[in-house]
């Protein structure tokens, strides 16, 4: 029979350890995600080690190998794109109770300014499909107006791979016709209106 008062004890570790412990670990993995993993993965370099490492260029060079644009890079306050941005610009008329629709496609990370005015109020939404969703139905919203107005400015900067762009509708008594212009990083755009869809080619910039 084993003698209870000759048994060890074993002491669970006191909190100050299992802090230590635990700050050492995050730590740690502060240093491999802005190290390795951002700059490996994602072309994210804020410190300067993934350059010196040479792991910057993987997540393009993989997208390359996949027949994939490479995604934007960006260092500091500057967004390196891939290719050379489009200007575009277009006019619509939207009768009452038409609603109508037209988006770019971009690349995740891809930057956009854009401008549109009407001659009477109109409800908008500017909103994205990503390529990757959880279902069929699923968008992005980004800016909506349940109210009505005659125009909007702005900037975009591409939170996924997708279709981005905007939907109006004519609420009104009368038919309101549109200007969109943009210039940015997309390659196409896509016209969704009672007709159909159509997909729409945009030269790049001359």
């Amino acid at each position: 029979m084993t003698d209870e008062n000759n048994t060890p004890k074993v002491e669970a570790p006191s909190m100050t350890t299992i802090v230590k412990a635990t700050v050492v670990a995050l730590v740690v993995a502060a240093i491999v995600l802005f190290t390795t993993i951002l700059p490996a993965e994602y072309g994210i370099d804020p410190l300067g080690a993934g350059a010196a490492l040479g792991l910057v260029n993987l997540s393009t060079a993989e997208g390359a190998d996949a027949g994939a644009t490479p995604a934007p890079v960006q260092s500091g306050v500057s967004v390196t794109q891939p290719n050379i941005y489009k200007v575009d610009s277009r006019d619509f008329e939207i009768y009452p109770g038409e609603g109508f629709e037209f988006k770019y496609r971009m690349e995740k990370g891809a930057v956009m300014v854009y401008s549109w005015k009407a001659d009477g109020k109109l409800e908008s939404e500017f909103h994205g499909e990503p390529d990757v969703k959880p279902n069929k139905d699923y968008y992005e919203s980004y800016d909506l107006d349940k109210v009505g107005r005659e125009q909007s400015f702005g900037s975009f900067t591409a939170p996924s791979t997708g279709i981005h762009g905007w939907f109006w509708e004519n609420r009104g008594f009368k038919a309101v016709k549109l200007r969109l212009t943009t210039a940015g990083f997309y390659s196409a755009g896509k016209q969704y209106s009672i007709f159909g869809i159509e997909d729409i080619a945009i030269e790049d910039v001359k």
